[in-house]
């Protein structure tokens, strides 16, 4: 393609758009929903609603991937963006999850930017947490063993985001941990198929 932003931003439109169309369809409310109870880890991390602003740069993090990274690396994003929420979305079919939401009467920019998140948001889909594999997966396509001041900002950034679903009452631990098997999973499968059509080029 003669624009290389074009083919970002139109590689990130079909991977994050595909992400979204799943992530729609599969989060219609089931009365058979199981009910995550929390861990000891997620009682002991505080309930603040001023985790939105990090849970929020999500969505700054995600097109870095598509605008920032390698212009090789742009595709196998974009599929195992597709691959994960195919994943995902199979579980939520079969294992619907949902868990009890903070009720809050605090004011304020972030409690409203909470309300309006509650309001479009479902209260499903919660395992695995495709917040946290999104993010593990722009992570792994922006790592750079060159540009390591770089790559630890990004590390700092994608922990950060995926501490905030926790600290949101968004997810919980056992959601995160899900996520990022199922990112690791798709990323495997996109890298194995990558690589042998590579060898298959050059046979």
């Amino acid at each position: 393609m003669r624009h290389p932003l074009v083919y970002r931003i139109l590689c990130g439109m079909i991977g994050w758009g595909t992400v979204g169309i799943i992530y729609q369809f599969t989060g219609q409310f089931s009365e058979h929903a199981t009910k995550l109870m929390p861990s000891w880890l997620d009682k002991n991390i505080a309930y603040s609603v001023q985790g939105i602003w990090l849970y929020l740069s999500f969505f700054l993090f995600i097109p870095c991937g598509y605008l920032l990274a390698e212009r090789n690396k742009i595709v196998p994003l974009m599929l195992s963006m597709q691959l994960c929420a195919l994943l995902s979305g199979i579980i939520y079919l079969l294992f619907p999850t949902t868990m009890d939401y903070p009720n809050t009467l605090e004011h304020g920019l972030a409690q409203q930017l909470v309300l309006q998140l509650v309001a479009i948001d479902t209260q499903q889909n919660l395992l695995p947490s495709l917040h946290v594999s999104l993010t593990l997966l722009v992570l792994y396509t922006l790592w750079s063993k060159t540009h390591k001041i770089r790559t630890a900002g990004y590390f700092v950034w994608a922990l950060l985001i995926c501490f905030s679903v926790i600290q949101l009452r968004r997810h919980l631990v056992i959601d995160v941990i899900s996520g990022i098997i199922t990112a690791t999973m798709a990323w495997y499968v996109v890298d194995k198929i990558q690589l042998r059509r590579q060898e298959n080029y050059h046979e």
